[in-house]
């Protein structure tokens, strides 16, 4: 059940509803001990007497409060007030990246800067052991000053550096409403690496995967991989590859194909220091491997 303005959730008033992802309603509120406006992403009642799907949610307050980097969204808390769950979040102003391409590509220098942001908080997070497992346009929010921040990480899951774990299921369009177990899709279908879409174990290479998707569609202002539906999109992922003749004559082709959609990357640093060099003509600095810029 939606909350109304005014509504109530421990020291929180709601203010305006922000949006609905496949984790939670989230929704503008003020936070009337420190007088400042933030974010709750509230588990919806339906899910909250799902033992399961509140253990993943309360698991995302723990996740996001172990990142503290400015490309990522923070949190500040957990409410859980009258049988209602929700994360205290930075609240973000400012379009997402979605909005800024619906209806025209980025100039490359501008989605270059935009890309940079993106790996930096992609790589701060893997090196934590942390992978997004749903990067796309509709989370990375652009804010005033053009700071990018990285939103919703619900799916995120802490896994094994040395191993990966059985991967989640779900549905579409961001896939999320099963038990945990192997062979179980989680995510969103247009921007799975080919082994996400698969129901396989997945690593940080997956955000890289789907880093290369929101790169290529700021470029051309169209989706990599589209189907009429979610299995559709899936075969396209599985099976084929994006039209590279729709990247600008000025984009080296091969270098975008080098960056990120390819699974032999397992660092954002590495798809990072590959593009930049390529976009500006130039060769790519020597880097130790802690450097990302």
């Amino acid at each position: 059940m939606p909350f109304n303005s005014g509504t109530r959730l421990g020291s929180y008033e709601i203010r305006s509803p922000l949006g609905v992802g496949g984790m939670g309603e989230v929704y503008r509120a003020r936070d009337s001990k420190l007088g400042r406006d933030v974010a709750l992403k509230v588990l919806p009642e339906i899910f909250a007497r799902d033992s399961e799907r509140l253990g993943r949610f309360a698991r995302e307050a723990q996740v996001l409060a172990s990142l503290n980097h400015p490309n990522i969204a923070a949190i500040y808390g957990f409410e859980d007030s009258a049988n209602t769950h929700a994360l205290v979040m930075e609240l973000v102003e400012g379009p997402t990246l979605a909005d800024q391409i619906r209806n025209s590509p980025m100039p490359p220098a501008e989605a270059l800067q935009i890309a940079r942001q993106i790996c930096d908080a992609l790589e701060y997070a893997h090196d934590r052991g942390i992978v997004h497992r749903d990067l796309k346009p509709a989370n990375v929010k652009i804010t005033p000053d053009g700071t990018v921040k990285l939103l919703d990480f619900g799916l995120a899951k802490v896994f094994e550096l040395q191993a990966a774990s059985p991967m989640d299921i779900a549905t579409s369009p961001t896939l999320t409403n099963m038990a945990t177990q192997a062979g179980v899709l989680l995510g969103t279908p247009a921007y799975m690496s080919p082994e996400q879409a698969k129901g396989r174990p997945v690593d940080r290479r997956a955000d890289i995967w789907a880093f290369g998707c929101v790169l290529f569609e700021m470029l051309t202002g169209k989706m990599a991989f589209t189907g009429e539906g979610v299995t559709d999109t899936i075969a396209e992922i599985i099976k084929t590859d994006p039209d590279w003749n729709l990247l600008p004559a000025t984009t080296p082709k091969q270098s975008v194909r080098r960056a990120s959609l390819s699974k032999r990357f397992w660092q954002a640093r590495t798809a990072q220091t590959t593009l930049p060099a390529k976009l500006h003509n130039r060769k790519p600095r020597q880097q130790s491997r802690g450097s990302c810029s």
